[in-house]
């Protein structure tokens, strides 16, 4: 009787070299974000960034050229992501919502919940108030993300464009949506110098029924 013949073992794809290097600065990336909010910006030091990684600092030499380089490469990736979540919540807000089967206060109120909840809670928020912090005495860090904190500002505008526009002599949605974002970033530092909400939601679901005074849903 023939014994059966031997099975064969699956062959692992091996990782091309770009593959290695790309999973390689994530590491790095996530763990200098996570020590950016267990330690500040100052705080954040290389060794415990590459501890937290569990790389060395010869290997982690081949990625990144200072901490600078590295902080900055976090905090772009970061608030990319950002801009990429932004870009889908005027989606998410207006998914299995009829033209004009909600008053635009819910709409509004569902906008900021879902914008709060993203950008404005955890590890973003924390790694957002340390940049910020590090910004005004950092020319270089300001430099290289000045750009991004705008592009991130262009696409909440873009998810407030697409959902509403303003009524009459009211003001321009850009500005209304700058008002906002600067609102939610002071209610955000409150809380975290706080430890507590202070009435967050309340308050903004005071905010949708001013701003639901002031725009109307898109056609």
């Amino acid at each position: 009787m023939d014994s059966p013949a031997p099975t064969a073992k699956p062959v692992r794809a091996r990782r091309s070299q770009e593959q290695r290097r790309r999973d390689m600065r994530h590491v790095l990336i996530e763990a200098t974000l996570d020590s950016l909010q267990a330690g500040g910006y100052h705080g954040a030091s290389l060794g415990d960034i590459l501890a937290r990684a569990g790389v060395s600092r010869g290997a982690w030499a081949h990625y990144f050229d200072s901490k600078l380089e590295l902080v900055a490469a976090a905090a772009e990736a970061m608030l990319q992501g950002s801009v990429a979540q932004a870009a889908d919540i005027a989606a998410d807000i207006g998914a299995g919502v009829p033209d004009g089967g909600a008053p635009a206060e819910e709409r509004l109120a569902a906008l900021l919940e879902a914008v709060w909840r993203r950008f404005y809670q955890g590890r973003h928020r924390d790694v957002l108030f340390e940049l910020a912090v590090a910004c005004r005495t950092d020319a270089a860090l300001r430099a290289r993300l000045a750009p991004v904190f705008a592009e991130l500002l262009a696409a909440l505008g873009g998810a407030w464009g697409h959902r509403f526009r303003p009524r009459g002599d009211a003001p321009a949605m850009d500005e209304l949506m700058r008002l906002t974002v600067y609102m939610l970033r002071g209610m955000a530092m409150q809380e975290a110098v706080s430890g507590g909400d202070g009435g967050g939601a309340a308050l903004r679901r005071q905010w949708a029924r001013l701003l639901a005074g002031l725009v109307e849903p898109a056609p």
